[in-house]
């Protein structure tokens, strides 16, 4: 036992003066999350402002220039233009000159006054990016109804309405988008960072020339991919680590769960990635190879994880691709303990999940460590499976075993006739010898 831990703390320590050698490899797995969380998270924190909005106003009275100032006065609109017509507005639109339009029909000024009539005006967004139109809508809905709230409330004659509603939202008071899109980045750059590692530890190997001395060490299998998978996992965590203490300071998304508990789910998390990210490397030749295979593992995943499209809300085959999705587990997790403050018993279903994925991934890396360290080791062990099952196959059918018959009645003779008579010729000797 003590000769295998001093095997692989050996391993351990060959690995790490390795990655530090590599100063572009270490500002990527250090630098490079920090930088992308605060880029991404800051451009994710603004939120859709000041989309340019064109105007027509063919009304011209008090009530229609309130409107229009206080939508001006909105963060997500910016009127840039006042069109004659709407044809103008339009092809201004076509040109991607503004991104919603604004019209004020004749008589809206008299309607809003009217208790008897209903004010109308126009909307006409661009859907092309539908995320901003979108929010024109609903920002220019939002001016009408506090339009008809000041309207109501300098109303003597009216009456307050037969339903009160009262709007409490927990975790989020303020209804910040920020918080839940910055905890999905955090997983989804330590599972990139910790991916790219792994996938690049026995390709590293193999194209610096020192895999044949990795093959020629007393090690075991599970030796070397523990002492390969301990940098990682321990690189993984030491980001995870300084990114929640980015977004608590930087962004300031508060932890309200257990830190150990956060920290002690990941490790499952970051052992499914050190699995895949090994079984990707002992196939690829090259690391220019590997990269590529974390490509295309990187956008199932991410297409999965419920950060672009809930899973809810995915095809029936995508819900079950996606219950084997470790990124989908851990952002659960991660929400869940940082901003609703959830335990164990909470979060103990996401909990087993990714640990049957870690499970599985490192048996896989395991199982095809030992066809050999070689990239097509696997495909030379099949090929001469096969070609002793072709042999064998050949030879039975070239000579075909006869199964002897004997004529019904007569029973079966222990010794050959031939053996039996050979024995009858032999002289009996004296009894006494």
């Amino acid at each position: 036992m003590k000769e295998t831990l001093h095997r692989i703390w050996s391993m351990v320590i060959k690995e790490f003066l390795q990655l530090s050698r590599d100063k572009v490899l270490m500002a990527f797995v250090l630098l490079g999350p920090l930088v992308e969380l605060v880029l991404m998270g800051t451009m994710v924190g603004e939120g859709v402002q000041n989309l340019p909005l064109a105007v027509i106003d063919d009304d011209r009275s008090r009530a229609s220039r309130e409107l229009i100032a206080m939508v001006d006065q909105s963060d997500e609109l910016l009127l840039t233009t006042y069109a004659e017509n709407v044809e103008q507005a339009q092809s201004l639109m076509q040109r991607g000159k503004v991104a919603a339009i604004l019209v004020v029909p004749p008589g809206y000024g008299d309607a809003i006054l009217d208790p008897q009539r209903s004010a109308e005006v126009q909307i006409i967004v661009d859907d092309s990016n539908y995320v901003a139109a979108t929010v024109a809508e609903a920002s220019i809905e939002t001016v009408a109804g506090e339009i008809m709230h000041d309207l109501v409330a300098n109303t003597t004659t009216a009456t307050s309405g037969p339903i009160e509603t009262s709007f409490v939202a927990r975790f989020n008071a303020a209804l910040d988008d920020r918080p839940h899109s910055i905890t999905a980045m955090l997983g989804l750059i330590v599972y990139q960072v910790t991916l790219v590692i792994a996938a690049q530890s026995f390709t590293r190997e193999r194209e610096r020339g020192t895999l044949e001395q990795l093959r020629i060490t007393p090690m075991g299998r599970m030796e070397t991919i523990l002492g390969k998978a301990i940098p990682t996992l321990a690189i993984g965590l030491v980001d995870c680590l300084l990114m929640i203490g980015v977004i608590a300071v930087w962004f300031g998304v508060p932890m309200r769960g257990s830190l150990p508990l956060l920290l002690l789910l990941t490790v499952p998390f970051v052992l499914a990635q050190i699995g895949w990210g090994t079984l990707i490397s002992l196939v690829s030749r090259t690391q220019q190879q590997a990269i590529l295979f974390v490509f295309a593992l990187a956008m199932l995943e991410v297409a999965c994880s419920g950060f672009i499209v809930p899973t809810t809300d995915m095809p029936l085959a995508m819900q079950v691709i996606a219950s084997a999705s470790s990124v989908q587990h851990y952002l659960v997790i991660l929400r869940g303990v940082m901003l609703r403050g959830a335990g164990l018993g909470s979060l103990w279903v996401p909990s087993l999940a990714l640990a049957g994925i870690a499970s599985a991934a490192t048996a896989l890396a395991w199982l095809r460590l030992r066809a050999g360290l070689d990239a097509d080791s696997l495909q030379q062990r099949m090929r001469v499976l096969w070609h002793a099952y072709q042999q064998r196959l050949g030879q039975r059918k070239a000579a075909p075993r006869a199964r002897p018959t004997r004529p019904t009645g007569q029973r079966p003779r222990l010794v050959p006739e031939p053996v039996r008579s050979r024995v009858n010729e032999i002289p009996r000797r004296h009894p006494r010898f």
